[in-house]
């Protein structure tokens, strides 16, 4: 076993100091693309991005992975050229040398959700202080309304994924008011307000700028435009987490009623989604991901790959696994099955050996509602 090509990388900007290294390593005329990421001074994680391959393709598949970090602003380590001993500033770090942060900001910046563990949610359920609402699965928009209809992603950049039919019905609010939702199909469902006709809400409570969406803004939004419902105390949340599953919906929202908006992730605003589960085969190392599959009648359907749960350890014993041949069943968490039941933000779980190949078929996979409940 020797190594036959290597290069390590780094990445330093802002709040950002991390490293990617990859090597090709040779096993009996067999080659390997192992690699090691994480922050700079900390443990690196491990896996394999080809096993037992041929050197053609193990040259390929490294050249892939050097080539995609490359354009996310890694850059090579190599003599003359370390990492700082501290991250420059946002601006004049490894990003914005490659042209990752060029876009300008000229929106606000949104209000993110922080996921809810399931042993907290009984306890957001009963706490009074907390008002539910419907996790939607649409476009995250934040619209500056003034002459012109300006809507902005998450970040606050210009985005042309909002539909300008899912918009035109905010034309009749007064100039100044910033409003945040997400687009549904042709339908804009408005859950939070920013800016009132010039005036900053900002630091006003959840509940307070809701009622302001509900009863000044409301009235002059057009069918286009809704104002997403919210259920306030226990048994009004009840009820909604209940509705909710038995539409099959994607999860449920939980936000403090005098709780400001600030941009970014922080408590006051919390995320449960309903997720699922199944059992499918995995077929391969894939380069990024492990390819999982199920089947279908007497044939093998692939449903898309899964990377987000595993660690060093689970990646070297499925490797393990597929270069002895074999093809592990795994048990995986997703968030829904699309219309052509790709598995949606699968999560690896575990390696299962008390089910075998066979039992992993087609008809265990569940879809989502993504309209919004009533």
């Amino acid at each position: 076993m020797g190594e036959v090509r290597s290069i390590k990388l780094f990445f330093q900007e802002g709040s950002s100091d991390k490293v990617y290294n990859a090597q090709i390593v040779e096993d009996g005329g067999a080659f390997t693309v192992s690699v090691q990421w994480g922050r700079r001074g900390a443990t690196l994680a491990e896996g394999a991005k080809a096993v037992k391959v041929t050197r053609a393709v193990a040259d390929k598949e490294f050249d892939r992975c050097v080539r995609e970090k490359t354009k996310k602003g890694y850059e090579e380590l190599k003599a003359g050229h370390k990492p700082a001993a501290v991250a420059p500033p946002v601006g004049e770090g490894s990003a914005s040398k490659s042209g990752v942060n060029r876009r300008a900001r000229v929106g606000l910046a949104a209000q993110l959700l922080e996921p809810l563990d399931d042993h907290e949610f009984d306890a957001f359920l009963r706490d009074e202080t907390m008002i539910a609402q419907q996790k939607l699965d649409g476009i995250r928009v934040v619209v500056t309304i003034g002459e012109e209809l300006v809507p902005t992603n998450r970040d606050g950049q210009v985005t042309k994924l909002a539909s300008r039919d899912a918009l035109s019905g905010l034309q009749y609010l007064p100039h100044g008011t910033v409003v945040d939702g997400e687009i549904m199909g042709d339908e804009y469902w408005l859950f939070d307000v920013l800016m009132l006709a010039g005036d900053d809400v900002r630091d006003r409570g959840y509940l307070e700028r809701w009622e302001l969406l509900e009863h000044h803004l409301e009235p002059a939004l057009t069918d286009e435009v809704r104002v997403l419902p919210c259920a306030i105390g226990k048994t009004a949340k009840t009820k909604l987490h209940k509705r909710l599953q038995g539409a099959m919906a994607e999860g449920i929202v939980f936000k403090h009623r005098d709780a400001p908006y600030k941009a970014g992730r922080n408590t006051t605003q919390r995320k449960h989604k309903y997720v699922k589960s199944a059992d499918v085969v995995i077929l391969e190392n894939a380069g990024n991901a492990y390819q999982m599959a199920v089947y279908d009648g007497k044939q093998l359907f692939e449903v898309g790959r899964v990377f987000a749960g595993t660690t060093t350890a689970t990646r070297k014993q499925l490797d393990a696994l597929l270069g002895d041949g074999e093809r592990p069943v795994c048990e995986v968490k997703y968030l829904y099955a699309t219309d052509d039941d790709q598995l949606f933000q699968p999560v690896f779980v575990r390696i299962r050996d008390d089910k075998t190949a066979k039992q992993c078929v087609r008809s265990q996979l569940k879809k989502t509602d993504k309209s919004v409940v009533s």
